[in-house]
């Protein structure tokens, strides 16, 4: 039998862990594993590497992705889906492991409607993913942020300064919140509870009058103008402040010890259900279990933010 694999979307650490984990399994149990370069767009134009555990051998504690990743535009045609599926069924392959976020589904399940195979593996550090409590790459990027803000906030202690620091997450609020949360930041600011600026710096002024002359203030990005507010905190306020874009950074680096776990169990789990007949599914976790959920269901996008942890800063913060 062979199966095809790919990383698509954006990058997230422990993609690398999760296709060693593919390829060990898929040899273990006699299958040839094709690996689509740069996601949708390698299974369009046929670029595809034959994997062995060889070949996989030294990419377990690997950042970003070896085989690439990427978004196709192309993809978004149906012609293109169609010349997708078509290319896949000239290579002999019906079985396709999508490692990848809300795009990646997506584009898993209009090849399903092709006659495609898939088991679906979430892997995006913004944690969207419906069908899932946590997707690969989630808790590296929170560790990576929790390191970088805690950084920043022994200078901005040190110098009395109010620091505006924005984390990745897309439309969610999951790296904030953890992040602000792991961190004592002092501020979180979630799409999930959306604020105007002048309650922003109602809750800034409410810290500066308790005595606090750094006050942290995480927040997810596409919420606002990072710098703007910043400006507008300093001129109101009277009180010096900095912005940080954490940007990239969050993603950099070999994947912790619970997103390489992870990935193992999901690379692994991903290749039995292949062996047991089980297909158009999209894996998850939820307190430490893993399960599946069809394709079609997982695509739907219903936020999973965890308000308990939520009302829990604000209660320890009294904001």
């Amino acid at each position: 039998m062979r199966i095809g694999v790919l990383t698509s979307g954006g990058d997230a650490p422990g993609m690398n862990a999760c296709l060693k984990s593919v390829v060990d399994m898929a040899s273990n149990l006699g299958y040839e594993v094709y690996a689509f370069r740069r996601g949708y767009r390698g299974v369009i134009s046929k670029d595809y590497l034959v994997l062995n555990r060889d070949k996989v051998r030294d990419i377990f504690n690997l950042g970003g992705s070896t085989i690439m990743t990427g978004r196709s535009a192309e993809f978004y045609e149906a012609s293109g889906v169609a010349m997708a599926a078509q290319n896949l069924r000239e290579l002999g392959i019906d079985m396709l492991v999508t490692i990848g976020g809300n795009g990646t589904y997506r584009g898993a399940y209009e090849l399903s409607t092709h006659g495609i195979k898939i088991v679906a593996i979430p892997a995006t550090i913004d944690n969207d993913v419906y069908s899932t409590d946590r997707s690969i790459g989630f808790d590296t990027s929170v560790n990576n942020a929790v390191d970088m803000i805690s950084n920043i906030q022994a200078t901005m202690r040190a110098n009395e300064r109010i620091a505006f620091i924005e984390t990745m997450g897309r439309y969610g609020g999951d790296i904030a919140l953890y992040s602000a949360i792991a961190s004592e930041s002092d501020i979180v600011l979630v799409p999930e509870d959306k604020k105007t600026e002048d309650e922003v710096l109602a809750l800034i002024k409410n810290q500066l009058d308790r005595g606090n002359h750094a006050p942290i203030v995480i927040l997810a990005e596409k919420q606002f103008d990072i710098r703007e507010l910043s400006a507008r905190a300093e001129r109101e306020l009277g009180h010096e402040s900095r912005t940080v874009i954490l940007g990239y950074m969050q993603r950099g680096g070999g994947p912790t010890l619970n997103d390489r776990l992870l990935a193992i169990r999901y690379g692994a789990r991903a290749v039995q259900l292949i062996r047991d007949g089980v297909y158009n599914v999209a894996l998850g976790v939820d307190d430490d279990m893993l399960f599946t959920t069809p394709i079609d269901k997982a695509i739907k996008f219903e936020s999973h933010f965890r308000k308990d942890l939520y009302d829990l800063f604000k209660a320890l913060h009294s904001v």
